[in-house]
């Protein structure tokens, strides 16, 4: 019966990776909030990533933000820019996002930006992602 269970454990936290599709890890490792200074959540966890997700594996109202600033062009119609993003960022977006002006400084608005820049996840396959 032990022989099972052991079976069990491998296949459901190893056996993707023998098959080469570790995909979901690195998505989960890339969502996890990473720490950009603060003590308490992230920036981006606490306002974007109750609707953005990093890695565009997971469900969520709002697109995935990876690779944002690699886009030509926002959901807005206008370039990727820092000034249009900002724009995004405070005032909302098309459809449900709201304008955050009034919640964040102008620190973290530049924070967010710097975060949307450097942040990377794995590019998920076709077909492996939610969104």
């Amino acid at each position: 019966m032990e022989f099972k269970k052991a079976i069990v454990f491998l296949v459901l936290t190893g056996f993707p990776y023998l098959l080469g599709i570790p995909h979901q890890a690195l998505a989960i490792s890339c969502d996890v909030e990473k720490s950009l200074g603060r003590e308490d959540k992230t920036l981006f966890g606490k306002h974007c990533g109750v609707c953005h997700s990093m890695s565009g594996l997971w469900v969520r109202v709002g697109p995935s933000l990876n690779g944002l600033f690699e886009k030509k062009q926002l959901v807005t119609g206008k370039p990727v820019t820092d000034e249009n993003v900002r724009e995004v960022i405070l005032k909302g977006g098309p459809g449900l996002m709201p304008g955050f002006q009034y919640m964040l400084t102008p620190d973290h608005v530049e924070e967010l930006l710097r975060y949307l820049k450097q942040t990377r996840c794995p590019d998920i396959p076709a077909g492996k992602g939610k969104e």
